[in-house]
């Protein structure tokens, strides 16, 4: 069977190369005995569309029909959103084409088991971004309306602390915002917040494409290769 193979990063540092996922894609691919015809590499966050050339490229060569399934390794490599996904790949199948999910292979199933699954599975995923949106939501406008504990004006003085250190914190605080909070603090000589780390964190993983487990995991990497 022809296929195609789609490979996102975010960055293109030592932990965020496509040749990673590419790799697996191929030894796959051969184990499969399916025949690859292209290889599709974006480097940008999900949601930009606007850098995802590749992306758009794959879904002109679906409709050209130019293979049989397009394979990516995970399927946020792919998708930002459950309305994405589900509407994606309606399309593929409309052209007689399957969306293989290698790491993911319950999603693989065919027919209305199938769309069960990934109606699900896609479901949670949005779920736990809404929570943490409805999270994030509330703790600003609890900081707009009650003020900093320490009744400084809001977001001053500003707190210059890069993101390998935020995850460290976040890290050695057991993953838990406030305890990262705490640590900031006394490295810094200044009052952080819960929300500050936990905002930190969220606008880096939306940068990347990431959740906060993974971009932790992907920094304390990056800090244990150059300790």
């Amino acid at each position: 069977m022809k296929v195609a193979l789609y490979a996102r990063v975010s960055t293109v540092d030592k932990n965020q190369n496509p040749e990673v996922q590419l790799a697996e894609l191929r030894e796959y691919c051969r184990r499969q005995d399916w025949e690859i015809s292209e290889e599709y590499i974006d480097l940008a966050s999900a949601s930009d569309f606007v850098h995802r050339k590749a992306w758009a490229r794959s879904m002109e060569d679906a409709a050209k029909r130019k293979y049989k399934a397009l394979v990516v390794w995970k399927m946020d490599r792919a998708f930002r959103d459950i309305e994405m996904a589900w509407r994606t790949v309606k399309i593929l199948r409309g052209y007689g084409i399957d969306m293989v999910f290698m790491t993911q292979p319950e999603l693989n199933v065919a027919g209305p088991a199938g769309d069960l699954i990934f109606t699900i599975y896609a479901g949670f995923a949005q779920f736990e971004r809404d929570i943490i949106r409805e999270r994030s939501m509330a703790g600003m406008l609890h900081a707009k309306k009650c003020g900093t504990k320490s009744g400084n004006p809001i977001g001053k003085p500003r707190i210059d602390i890069d993101i390998t250190k935020v995850c460290k914190a976040y890290q050695l605080g057991g993953r838990k915002f406030s305890a990262a909070a705490e640590i900031i603090s006394k490295w810094v000589g200044k009052k952080v917040t819960p929300g500050f780390v936990q905002i930190r964190l969220q606008r880096e993983c939306q940068a990347q494409g990431l959740t906060i487990p993974q971009l932790v995991d992907i920094e304390m990497e990056k800090e244990e290769v150059t300790a």
